[in-house]
Formats: structure tokens, sequence, C-alpha cells
């Protein structure tokens, strides 16, 4: 239902889209008419970007956002006012100079002051300067404005040339393409080769700007690096002088095997000091033993204990040497030879008794040999602790020399990358990476382009019409109103029982419009008084019913209820019914003025007892149309309960319903009055009329569930004013 309303609401508006877009297509004729014709001529430039001598590289390496940044440097640069002003330059001198002109002046723009203030030959000298050196001209030198003003009339200044050049890469390739449209197929082509040879002059320039600069700032940078790594070489070599030391590594060594060797004696010499120790506690025991008076023996337990340590000895050394020593394998043969004898001799018994003069004698050597291993272990020890000493000293000297080492191997490492960038630098400065070419030379073209007229005026006619739609469509959809049955069901939760369309009153009464008939179609034989037709939809409504007495209110005035009313009451009279109309809109008695209808209703009061057809009819006002009869009211400010006297006709239309068919009452509006809710009480049932223009509000929507409380006695609402396009037939 929505896509019908939009497209009504387009249909109803389609004149305007209809002129906007004939408007727009002749605009676009119009502009296009008098548009010059423009030749093109097309020059593409190789860059070497991503090829190399027309190979592609294939190195995994390659950047391609790296590449596109270098394209769109490329094109900036032939957009530049630099390369654009040369160009112009170019070209005015061509002209000032050429026998056949680019451009021909009009003889307004030859009168201009812009045109007298220049003097050529002077214009002449100081482009070719200009381009020499490669400067643009400066507006502050009033010679060089005048010139500035001289190229606007020519149309060769910055804005003109770019209105017209186009330059940019091609899709997926290593190629640019420069494109100029001109009036002049000649400066076309010139223009094309001209802006690709001031393109490379002013890149040249530029890149030997840059190395030249790259390569100054580099070496004054490696000059401060290598000047840094001399210092720091120079620290470390006089701390190494300064401390006696040649080889850090190599001394503390040194001084570790000593260590080992020394800890290695130590060892030795204590196990040798504790076998004279043994011996010495087995003399003392047999001199005690001898003293008793008891025979004491010789005891070869100290050489068993000599011969097996020397055995031991003799078998590290061999194990050290791998085993294969001939010299120890000798001596450890005649040494267990001798520990067997002396093993045999102890067992045998064969110990020879010994005097107390010869074990004195034997402690005596024993407790020289004690005192010298001492002496032996201390020295050994004092020699262990110094060089322990001496080794902490070498870690501490070996932990800075490492500190100025790496700092020396962190300026070398920096010196040598900016090495190898000032080489770069100066390798780029003599052979610079310049691999532009111009692979398809500028041509002048045969053909002018097409003016693409029919493109642009069907474009201009489809965004209008767009255009115009969719303004059409933004209106309707911000537009709040009731503009058709499908938004008044979307909105309100009210019974419809019928629309009426707009009438012109204007011109016609409503009794004309309702007896105004219109001649068939020969064809189709169909009426056209669609407000009568509507208007006989709701009167089938009315006399379905089965209810005499009607309410016709509204939410708020101006909705078109007094129409309505008198439109329905004439409706009825047409099927041959008697109707009684009756003014109840006391805030505004329309009814009562337009049908001419005497004001009795608030002064009739007739007790129940004496009430008879005939009083009623004393106080009616026979309408000009058969069947119509109304009752019509002073009016002012009061409601029915306020004005109405106890026994008034209200009271009485069960009554009137015996004599009349149809009763039909006309309500003041709810939103500002209560009488209708008062009235609401005394009918069978009760309309409400709403206009298609009306915006809901949140006062409406209250008004609108007093309907809904209405029960049954609520027999529906009717959309009043509705445009015959939103109808919805």
């Amino acid at each position: 239902m929505d896509i019908i309303y939009f497209v009504k609401a387009l249909l109803k508006k389609k004149w305007w889209i209809i002129i906007s877009t004939i408007i727009a297509i002749v605009a676009a004729f119009v502009f296009t008419l008098g548009k010059p014709r423009m030749y093109a001529s097309v020059t593409q430039i190789a860059t070497g970007f991503t090829m190399n001598d027309q190979v592609k590289l294939r190195d995994e390496n390659v950047n391609i956002f790296e590449a596109d940044v270098k394209f769109d440097n490329a094109i900036e640069t032939m957009n530049s006012p630099v390369v654009i002003g040369m160009l112009s330059y170019d070209l005015l001198l061509h002209d000032l100079t050429s026998k056949k002109p680019f451009v021909q002046l009009s003889e307004k723009d030859r009168s201009s002051d812009a045109y007298k203030a220049v003097d050529k030959q002077a214009a002449v000298t100081i482009l070719r300067n200009k381009l020499d050196s490669l400067q643009v001209l400066s507006s502050y030198n009033p010679t060089e404005r005048n010139i500035l003003a001289f190229l606007k009339l020519y149309k060769f200044d910055y804005e003109s040339i770019r209105k017209h050049l186009s330059a940019g890469r091609v899709q997926r390739t290593d190629f640019l393409e420069i494109v100029f449209m001109a009036e002049n197929p000649e400066q076309a082509a010139y223009t094309v080769n001209t802006i690709y040879r001031e393109f490379m002059r002013y890149y040249r320039s530029m890149r030997s700007e840059r190395s030249v600069e790259s390569v100054e700032s580099f070496d004054q940078l490696a000059i401060q690096k290598k000047a840094e790594l001399d210092t720091k070489i120079e620290a470390l070599r006089a701390y190494k002088s300064s401390q006696g030391l040649l080889n850090v590594e190599t001394a503390s060594g040194n001084q570790l095997d000593l260590i080992k060797q020394f800890e290695k004696g130590l060892s030795d010499e204590t196990a040798n000091y504790n076998t004279i120790s043994s011996s010495l506690e087995s003399v003392n025991n047999r001199l005690a033993s001898a003293s008793a008076g008891k025979t004491v023996y010789t005891n070869s337990n100290s050489e068993i204990i000599d011969l097996r340590r020397q055995i031991n000895d003799l078998n590290e050394d061999l194990t050290q040497k791998g085993g294969n020593d001939p010299a120890i394998s000798a001596k450890l043969s005649t040494l267990r030879a001798q520990l067997q004898k002396k093993l045999g001799a102890s067992t045998s018994g064969s110990q020879s008794a010994t005097t107390k003069e010869a074990l004195l004698e034997e402690k005596a050597n024993l407790e020289a040999q004690l005192n010298a291993s001492k002496l032996n272990m201390r020295s050994l020890q004092g020699q262990i602790y110094r060089l322990k000493g001496s080794v902490g000293s070498y870690a501490n000297k070996e932990a800075t020399v490492s500190s100025l080492q790496s700092e020396v191997d962190m300026a070398q490492e920096e010196y040598n990358k900016l090495k190898e960038k000032l080489n770069a630098a100066q390798d780029n400065q003599t052979t610079p990476d310049l691999n532009f070419k111009q692979v398809l030379k500028g041509q002048p073209a045969f053909k002018p382009e097409s003016s693409k007229r029919v493109i642009i005026m069907g474009m201009s006619g489809i965004s209008i019409f767009l255009l115009t739609s969719f303004i059409v469509l933004l209106l309707e959809f911000l537009d709040g109103s009731l503009k058709s049955p499908s938004v008044f069901e979307k909105h309100l939760d009210l019974r419809l029982i019928s629309s009426v369309n707009h009438a012109d009153l204007t011109k016609y009464s409503i009794l004309e419009v309702l007896q105004r008939t219109t001649i068939p179609d020969k064809h189709t034989k169909q009426r056209q008084n669609t407000f009568r037709e509507l208007l006989r939809k709701l009167r089938y409504e009315i006399e379905s019913s089965g209810k005499k007495s009607f309410l016709v209110t509204s939410t708020e005035s101006r909705q078109g209820k007094t129409t309505l009313t008198q439109a329905l009451a004439y409706s009825l009279s047409l099927s041959n019914k008697n109707v009684l109309v009756i003014d109840t809109n006391f805030c505004n008695n329309d009814i009562t003025v337009q049908m001419e209808a005497a004001p009795t209703l608030e002064t009739f009061s007739v007790p129940a007892s004496e009430l008879s057809i005939d009083k009623v009819k004393a106080i009616v006002t026979t309408y000009a149309v058969p069947g119509i009869e109304v009752i019509g009211c002073k009016g002012g400010d009061y409601t029915p309960s306020e004005i109405l006297p106890k026994n008034n006709l209200l009271n009485y239309l069960p009554f009137l319903a015996e004599h009349y068919d149809f009763i039909l009452l006309e309500g003041a509006p709810l939103n500002d009055y209560t009488d209708s809710k008062e009235l609401a009480q005394y009918v069978d049932g009760v309309i409400a009329v709403f206009s298609s223009q009306l915006s809901l509000t949140q006062v409406d929507r209250e008004s609108a569930q007093f309907f809904e409380t209405l029960g049954g006695k609520f027999v529906g609402a009717v959309l009043n004013n509705v445009q015959e396009e939103y109808l919805e037939l």
C-alpha cells in the first residue's frame, strides 16, 4: 500500500517532474551549443619504476606501494606550478615569435589594457630568462605581473592549462599518459611534447640538487663519525697501555691455569702430610711399647703407604696422557713389584727387632718431614690466594675493556653505514636514476573530439528527473497529514467507513454539486461525479447501520463537518428519506446560517405529556430540498447542558425517530470543547470526520480515544477532502 501511495504521489506531481526534466535537457543543449570543437593529443612515457629496459623485475623485494608513491610524485611534479609555468612561458614565446601562432586574439583583447601594458620584446627576454633558470614569474614585480595578465589573454595561464590537461598512470602498467585538449590540433601536440621536455628538465634539476645536498650532508656526518670513532679507539688503547694489558683474555687464561696447578699440588701435599702424620703416630706407639720393656719390630706400613701413593699419582698422570706413556708404565711396574715385596714380607712375619734409638731417629725424621709438608702447604695456599686476587682484578679490567670495545664497534658500524650512503649518493650524482622515456610522441589530431552533447543532455535530464522525484518523495515522506485512506488506517485505529473527495465549492454550491450530472461516455456509460458516488457509499453505511440519530463531530475545527452533514442530508433526501438536521454546534452555527434555519433549539421546552409532532413542526425550518427540515441554534459560548432547558428537544430524539427516517446532529470539535461528549448520550451513533490535510497531534490522538470508548455507538470515521489521486478506489 505504501508503494502505491508513493507512486500516486509521483503521478500527482508528474507535470512538475516532466517540465523540470525538459528544462534541464534544453539547458544542457543550449550550454553545449556554443562549445568549441576540441582536439586531443596524447603522449606516453615509460617510467622504469616497475620495468627495467622493458624487462619486468621479478624480485620478491619489489615494493608495489613504493612504486605507487613514485607514480604519484611524478604526476604531481607534472602538474606543479613550475612545470606548468615553464610550459605556459614556452607557449607564449611560440606565439610571440612564430609566424603561425596557436591563438589569434580578438580585437577586444588587443584593445584591452592588459595587452597594451606589455612590451613584447621585453616579455620575450624575461620569459627566456625564466625558462633557462627554471623560475616562475613573480606577482610582486609590476612587469612580471603584467606578463601574467598577458598570459591570461592567450589562455596560457596555470588555471586555463590545468583545465584541459590530464596526466595520469595507465592502469596497471609502467607508463604515464599526458592528454591535452585544445581548439588547435597543432597546439595540443606541441603542448604534450613540451610538457614532457620541461618535466624532464625540472626533474633532472631537482634530482641534481637533492644529490648534491645528500653528498654534502653525508660527507659532514661521515667526518663527524670518523672523529668519534678515532676518539673511542684512542681511549681503548690508552686504558690498555696504562694497565699494562696487551691481551686481557690471554693473561686471565694463564692465571687460571696456574691456580689449577697450585691447587693440585696443594691436594698432593695434603695427602703427603696425612701419610707422614700416620707414620709418626705409629712410631710414637712403638716408642711407648719400647719404653715399657717390650720388644719392638720394624714396620714397613709407611713404606707401603708411600708406594701406594706414588702408584696412584702415576696412574693419574698416565690417564691424563691417554695411557700411552712407556716411561710412566715402566715406573709403575717397578713400584708395583716393590709394593708386592713389602706386602709379602709383612704377611710372612719376617720383621726384625729394632731399638729405641732407631725409633727416636725415625721419629725425628718424620717430624722434620711433617714440618716441611706444613711449609709447603702454606706456600701453595699463599700462591693460590695471590693468583685468585690477580684474576679478580683481571675480570674488572676485562669488563672495562669490553665496554670500551663495544663503543668502538658501535662507532665503527655507524661510520660504515654513513660511508655506504655517501658512496650511494655519489654514485647517484654521477649516474642519476632517470629512466623516463617518451615512447609515444604527441601528434596533431585529424578529427575533433566528440562534444558528447547527447550524453550530457541525457545525463542532465536523468539527473533532474531523479532529483525532482526524490524531492517529491521526500516531501511526501515528511508530510504527516492523513492524505489517503491507507495513511489514515496506519495512524489511527478507527473504523473508516468512507472517504470523500475534494469538491470545488467556490463555483458551485453543495446542492449544485450533488444535482449536477455529467453526460455519460457513450463507450463506457460510466458516471463521472466522484463526489456524489462517494456520498452514496457513505449513505449506504448510514442506512445499513440500523440507527436513526447520528452525531457528526471531529477532533479539530475546519474538518468539513458542516459541509459533510449538509451533503449527507441531501444524499439521503435523494433516496426519498425524511431527514431532520439539528445544529448543535453552539460555538460555530454554520448550518443555521447556511441553511437559513430559525434558531429555535435553545428555546424549545415541552413536557413529555404535552409533546406532539405539531409542536416540533412549529420550530423546524423547511428547506428548499424536499425531505429536509432544519432546526437552528443561536450559538454562543456555552455547552448543551448549560443552555438547553429541562424538557429540551434532544430528550425526544426517539420520538422524532418515529416521524423522520434519519436525524443528523453536528457537534463542536473535541479538542477545544466538550459539547460532543455531552451530545453523544442522546444519539444512536457517532460519526467522526477527519480532513485529509490534518496532521495528527497528541491532542488529536487523545480525542480519538473518546471514540473508542463509545463501543458500538461509534459508527465509524469519514476521511474528508481527499485528493482524487489518493482515493485508492
